[in-house]
């Protein structure tokens, strides 16, 4: 057993059974293939909404562009859905594409005014960073230039738009359903999965970082107990 996973299973004893058994089932749903970039989201429940339906529907990262507005999530709405979300936050765009693009994601541009791919016709093959936009005025320019594709929700009424809250939710149940079906191996790998272990278990249990210091104490006086 290699020290993180002694520090896992350390820090286990403080967490209930339950617990354990939570965050195992969900981290073996979650994944990575899907990541979602919000731009500008300004209004606290939206911002909240969009967080919870990331959570609910597996995906792990969420990247918060934050060039106008600050993002403001209600706990209210939340329901601690950012307890378990790995958020990372941009002062522009620019360094968000940045890093979607290093980390191999495809970018796709959600709007309604551009004909392109629909949630059904989205091919899958390759994970894929959603962009979303703020609720007035949708992406930035520069979002949308950077963007490899486009992809629209279908509408059938005189509205031409859903609320931002609802597009991320209906986007996302539509995705995730597909690749869930399909053959491509959407899972956390073994490693991510004890790495988000840990960190779920440093968020939850009460001064863990004089419980990891005792017990980084130890392992140096019991060293063979490592082996």
């Amino acid at each position: 057993m290699n020290a993180d996973a002694e520090l896992i299973a350390f820090l286990g004893d403080y967490v209930t059974e339950n617990k354990q058994q939570k965050i195992a089932e969900v981290l073996r749903q979650r994944t990575r293939h899907f990541t979602v970039l919000l731009e500008d989201i300004y209004q606290p429940h939206n911002a909240s909404a969009c967080l919870r339906s990331c959570d609910c529907l597996g995906i792990q990262d969420v990247h918060i562009v934050e060039d106008r507005n600050r993002y403001r999530p209600n706990n209210g709405v939340t329901m601690g859905s950012t307890k378990w979300l790995s958020l990372q936050r941009y002062h522009d765009t620019a360094p968000a594409i940045e890093t979607l693009r290093s980390r191999g994601y495809r970018l796709v541009a959600t709007t309604p005014n551009v004909d392109g791919f629909e949630p059904a016709t989205l091919p899958l093959d390759q994970p894929i960073a959603l962009l979303f936009g703020t609720e007035e005025e949708g992406l930035s320019e520069e979002a949308l230039d950077a963007a490899d594709t486009t992809l629209r929700l279908p509408m059938y009424g005189f509205t031409q738009s859903y609320n931002i809250s609802v597009t991320v939710a209906l986007t996302l149940s539509r995705l995730t359903e597909r690749l869930r079906e399909s053959e491509i191996d959407w899972h956390l790998t073994e490693e991510e999965q004890s790495k988000l272990t840990l960190e779920f278990y440093r968020r939850i249990v009460k001064r863990h970082d004089l419980l990891e210091r005792q017990f980084w104490d130890q392992q140096e006086t019991e060293p063979s107990k490592r082996n």
